[in-house]
């Protein structure tokens, strides 16, 4: 059987059937939006909560990259 696409990376001591773990950097870019879209609900409402929490994330994932 052949794959299609690249190798899955894997980590010191992860198993070849073990998923992939979430870098850190992407949960702490999930809590700032959350807390941004939350802030920006209770200012604004919905469309104010979908702007921040996608500015904040474009921004953040930008600045942590």
């Amino acid at each position: 059987m052949s794959r299609i696409g690249p190798r899955p990376r894997r980590t010191a001591g992860q198993e070849p059937g073990d998923p992939q773990r979430l870098p850190q950097r992407w949960a702490i870019i999930a809590m700032v939006t959350a807390a941004a879209a939350t802030i920006g609900y209770l200012v604004g409402g919905p469309l104010a909560a979908i702007g921040a929490g996608t500015t904040v994330l474009v921004a953040a994932h930008r600045v942590l990259d």
